[in-house]
C-alpha cells in the first residue's frame, strides 16, 4: 500500500534500502504528480476567475452605501414637503428634492413605483391592499417611498398599496 506524503502525493512503500525503483513506479510517481498539477491549476484558475468577479462587482456598485444614505435624506425632504404648510418653504424644499434626484440620476440611480404603475413583486413591496372597484386589480393606488435602482441593482423596493378587487 502507498502512502501520501506531506504534499498529497502517493509515494510507494519504502521496503528495504537495496531495492531498486522499478520503471511502472518511477511513471505512476510521474503520473500522480502530473495529475496533482493539474488539479491546483484548475483551482488555481477557479479561485482568480471568482476573485475577478468579487472585484469587478464590488468596483462596479461601488457608491450603494452611499446612495442609500442620500436616500434617507431624499425621504426626509418628501415628508418635509407633505408636512409644512407655507408655500415658500415647500417651494424650497421641492427644488432641493428636485436637484438631488437629477444629481442620483447623473450618477445611473433611478426612481421606480408610482401610481397607476403595475405592481411587480420583484421591484415593489406591498404593504397593504385597497378595494376600488374602479381600479384594475394589481394596480399601484398610493406610494410611502420610492423604490430605486443602481445602474442594473435594486437598491431599494418601493414600499406601495395595491389594488386588489
Amino acid at each position: 500500500m502507498n502512502k501520501k506524503n506531506k504534499n498529497g502525493v502517493d509515494t510507494p512503500k519504502k521496503t528495504s534500502p537495496k531495492k531498486k525503483l522499478t520503471k511502472k513506479d518511477l511513471e505512476l510517481i510521474i503520473s500522480s504528480l502530473e495529475d496533482k498539477q493539474l488539479r491546483l491549476k484548475a483551482e488555481f484558475d477557479n479561485f482568480r476567475k471568482r476573485k475577478e468577479s468579487e472585484i469587478s462587482s464590488l468596483l462596479k456598485y461601488e457608491g450603494k452605501n452611499f446612495i442609500l444614505d442620500f436616500l434617507n435624506v431624499l425621504d426626509n425632504l418628501s415628508r418635509g414637503i407633505d408636512s409644512y404648510k407655507e408655500d415658500e418653504i415647500k417651494k424650497a424644499l421641492v427644488l432641493v428634492k428636485e436637484d438631488l434626484i437629477k444629481k442620483l440620476e447623473t450618477k445611473d440611480v433611478k426612481p421606480f413605483g408610482k401610481v397607476g404603475d403595475s405592481f411587480d413583486p420583484e421591484l415593489h413591496e406591498a404593504l397593504t391592499t385597497s378595494s376600488d372597484s374602479k381600479i384594475e386589480d394589481d394596480i399601484i393606488v398610493e406610494v410611502y417611498e420610492s423604490g430605486y435602482k443602481y445602474k442594473d441593482l435594486i437598491i431599494r423596493h418601493a414600499k406601495v398599496v395595491v389594488n386588489k378587487k
